[in-house]
């Protein structure tokens, strides 16, 4: 922990120092430099204006509120479902602005099982051999290639983006993954000086290389746990406080999956967040959160959780 800690003062420091001319420079940029949305999440979404730049997001999801230093997380989707481990995950890589409008990036995933967890209390046999192979080990696998493009549609702020996920880490391999294919969509709508209303939409298309597995000497078909198809969407309202606070309600309106097996989509549990969003500068945001099951609202089964958005 004390690690996480020391990157978000070094990244504070940095910001405090160099933030205000730069925001400066940006009033006066034009062409490619010149900002295409207003909508401070967007632009932290976009990236940075330079031609060449850093790229990345991590996202850290925690226990309960109820037991925030447990090394496990509840699963608030499914009821009956097993807790997950704590754990961290991101992405970090380069971005190439091709226009004003037009990216491409290129990033590598980062991932990390209970990486400030040192003991576990499970009753789950499956959660300790997790822990036991993989505790605070630092991955770096599932290669990213997207295109992105930041425009407008009248008063409508929006970011269209095309990925492409090359499988590599061992216990997607194991189960057959092989790539995904990702489009998603994020708008906004300035509602006044304070205010916006914001959605995203997310689709994505599974493929894998393998129908079974070795279970015991026997041969297993594992086409019912494969997702095949994914699509998602919510709708958020943000309050911005002032230029650097702001705060976001978001209300999953949908959550679909389709396995290899099934002719019809499963409906999954939609979740409500509550989110604050602290941005050191246009390109670098800190955003804690906590998220619950409106039908279920109790502290053992709301989940906390930071993202950390870091674009140079």
């Amino acid at each position: 922990m004390k690690i996480f800690y020391l990157v978000l003062v070094l990244f504070s420091h940095f910001t405090f120092a160099n933030g205000p001319s730069l925001s400066k420079k940006l009033d006066h940029m034009t062409g490619k430099n010149k900002e295409v949305v207003e909508n401070p999440t967007l632009k932290t979404l976009s990236g940075s204006l330079n031609k060449y730049s850093f790229y990345s997001r991590f996202t850290y999801k925690g226990g309960s509120l109820h037991d925030p230093q447990s090394a496990e997380r509840p699963n608030i989707r499914e009821l009956g479902a097993k807790p997950n481990l704590v754990n961290m995950s991101g992405v970090f890589g380069l971005k190439y602005r091709l226009t004003q409008n037009d990216n491409l990036s290129f990033q590598l995933g980062l991932y990390a099982t209970t990486p400030f967890h040192s003991t576990l209390d499970t009753n789950s046999k499956t959660n300790q051999n997790d822990f036991e192979k993989n505790s605070r080990k630092y991955t770096s696998d599932d290669p990213i290639l997207s295109y992105f493009r930041t425009y407008k549609w009248g008063r409508l702020q929006n970011i269209s983006f095309f990925q492409y996920q090359y499988i590599t880490r061992k216990s997607y391999r194991d189960y057959g993954g092989r790539g995904v294919f990702r489009f998603s969509q994020a708008s906004a709508y300035k509602i006044n000086k304070a205010m916006y209303l914001a959605s995203t939409l997310t689709y994505e298309n599974y493929a894998y290389d393998k129908d079974f597995i070795d279970y015991f000497g026997k041969e297993v078909s594992i086409r019912s746990q494969q997702s095949e198809h994914t699509v998602r969407a919510n709708i958020s309202s943000e309050f911005y406080i002032s230029q650097k606070i702001s705060l976001r309600v978001i209300t999953d309106l949908f959550s679909f999956v389709r396995y290899r097996d099934a002719d019809n989509f499963e409906r999954i549990n939609t979740q409500q967040t509550l989110g604050m969003t602290y941005f050191f500068s246009r390109n670098i945001s800190l955003a804690p959160n906590i998220k619950f099951i409106s039908s279920d609202l109790r502290s053992e089964r709301t989940n906390f959780g930071v993202n950390l958005t870091v674009n140079i």
